[in-house]
């Protein structure tokens, strides 16, 4: 008679990772991990692409909303200028700067009546769309207002940087609007004589005593065009 054993014979062993099967796993995990943080690479680059577009877009509604702002208040006035040597209808364009006389809120100064320039200018070695803004006053169209001089808008672009006092800030400032501008363009819809049916678009507004229907702006900065600009003057 045969006896069984005390304990079965087995069969097999177990055993590690072989050199082979460690290696392909470290690649597969290294490859995991490269896609991962390439995901997340790619993740924060989009973010910060559309937070930058979210914040050009947000520039650009502000400043269309305030320009909105003055012009649809614009208004149609004339006044004696003694250094000008008589009248001057207060509305003046070229395709480089535009001014005209506008209501501003009173937490931007004293309130009332401003003469309103808008105009393409250097400064610092950047070209700004700056926004000069004088009190409409007897004492500033006549020169003695102690501010720096206004005198009707004749050229596409002046060197600014006057050092304001704080005190004259209600009678006249200097903002920029946009900065590092590539180009701007003024374009002015309106009928050539006061009475016609026709209207058309120009680059000039200046021999007109009435407001033209429309002002349209055009800026083009260093990350490209913006949406074109069309303000509505009051009466149309």
């Amino acid at each position: 008679m045969v006896e069984s054993p005390a304990f079965p014979a087995r069969k097999g062993c177990s055993r590690g990772f072989t050199l082979l099967e460690m290696l392909i796993s470290l690649a597969l995990m290294g490859i995991m991990m490269l896609l991962l943080f390439g995901a997340l690479r790619f993740a924060g680059k989009a973010w910060d692409a559309s937070e930058t577009r979210l914040e050009r877009d947000t520039s650009i509604s502000m400043v269309w909303q305030y320009l909105s702002d003055r012009f649809r208040q614009a208004r149609a006035l004339n006044s004696q200028v003694k250094s000008e040597g008589g009248n001057v209808f207060f509305f003046k364009g070229n395709s480089q700067a535009v001014e005209f006389v506008s209501p501003m809120p009173a937490h931007l100064g004293s309130g009332g009546l401003y003469i309103i320039r808008l105009q393409k200018a250097r400064q610092g070695g950047r070209t700004q769309l700056i926004l000069r803004r004088w009190l409409y006053h007897p004492e500033v169209l006549s020169g003695d207002a102690g501010l720096p001089r206004w005198h009707p808008l004749s050229g596409p672009s002046v060197l600014l940087g006057v050092k304001e006092k704080p005190e004259l800030r209600a009678w006249y400032s200097e903002s920029v609007l946009v900065d590092e501008i590539k180009s701007l363009k003024f374009s002015y819809y309106g009928v050539a004589n006061k009475g016609d049916d026709f209207a058309d678009w120009t680059d000039g507004w200046d021999d007109h005593p009435y407001l033209p229907m429309l002002v349209r702006m055009e800026i083009t900065d260093q990350k490209g065009p913006w949406p074109p600009m069309t303000f509505e003057l009051p009466g149309y």
